[in-house]
This record gives C-alpha cells, structure tokens and sequence, in this order.
C-alpha cells in the first residue's frame, strides 16, 4: 500500500472506531446473553465492542492467509522468471555458436573455392 493509501485507510479506521465506541457507549445497558446453554448478563457496550474486536481479528487473519498465498505464488513466479531467464541465456548462448560454425563454415566454403 502506498503512503497516501494507507493514512487514508487509518483515517477511515478511526472514524469507524470512533462510532463503534460511540454507539456501544449509548446502548451499555445489561442484557441477558444465551451462549452454549448458559446465561450472562453483561453490558451490551461490551457485547458491541468484543463482537467488533472479534470481527477485526477475523478480517486480519483471514487477511493474513491471503498475504501468505500471495507470497508463496510470488515466490513460485520469481523462480519460474529465473528459471526461464537461464533458459533464454542458454539459447543466446546457442545462437551465438550457431553464427559462429556458419561463419566458419562460410569462411571456409569460401576458401576451398
């Protein structure tokens, strides 16, 4: 991400930090939560906020898992370029004695005549 992309991005971050907060401080009354059989009571700011903080972390490793393929492929296509970059220096290689026998060839076609 570029300098500009990313203060853009932390901008955007915030501001969204900033309502969460907000909306969870103007909804902190206690409600009753059922979760595997049980019951909490808790403030619901704090159900808002865990549930957000739980979604950020979800996104980031997802995120995360996404980064590392995108590497492993990097580094599968920069072998390949290396791969056929040698590839393509054997041939120049080739040309180069090809030209050299015709050349010989040809000198020495022109001297037998």
């Amino acid at each position: 991400m570029s300098g500009e992309r990313m203060q853009i991005f932390i901008v955007i971050a915030l501001l969204f930090a900033l309502f969460v907060a907000i909306f969870a401080l103007s909804n902190s009354e206690i409600v009753n939560i059922r979760f595997f059989g049980n019951i909490y009571s808790m403030s619901q700011a704090l159900i808002i906020i865990g549930c957000t903080v739980f979604g950020a972390l979800a996104v980031m490793v997802l995120g995360l898992f996404s980064r590392i393929r995108t590497a492993f492929k990097m580094r599968e296509y920069k072998n390949k370029i290396k791969n056929l970059e040698n590839e393509l220096e054997e041939a120049r290689r080739e040309i180069e004695k090809l030209k050299e026998n015709i050349n010989m060839l040809s000198n020495n076609k022109i001297e037998n005549n």
